[in-house]
């Protein structure tokens, strides 16, 4: 049986992992898709990078409640990574360098 400060210790584990990932990886998700929007935006470059970074803080607040909304950490980091894997290849299919 799981004493209570166990159990305690676990949500506060499982908390501190989502918000991670809604925070940290809502941030890289943000970045990636400013990123992705100023390569293809059909804008002067200024307007593009200004456009591409409002759009792609718009995207943070919904990662980080999605977090906290799948049924565990685990699903949070994995819908982040893959996420950020699927916008970081294609923003490389676009021609962005490291």
């Amino acid at each position: 049986m799981i004493s209570a400060a166990a159990r305690l210790r676990r949500y506060r584990r499982s908390v501190a992992a989502r918000a991670a990932a809604g925070v940290l990886g809502g941030y890289v998700v943000a970045s990636l898709v400013a990123v992705l929007l100023t390569r293809v935006l059909p804008m002067v470059r200024l307007e593009a990078v200004i456009t591409a970074t409002l759009l792609g803080l718009l995207v943070w607040p919904p990662i980080v409640m999605a977090c906290f909304y799948v049924r565990s950490a685990r699903r949070a980091w994995l819908g982040v990574l893959t996420a950020t894997a699927a916008l970081g290849g294609a923003a490389l299919l676009t021609g962005w360098r490291l």
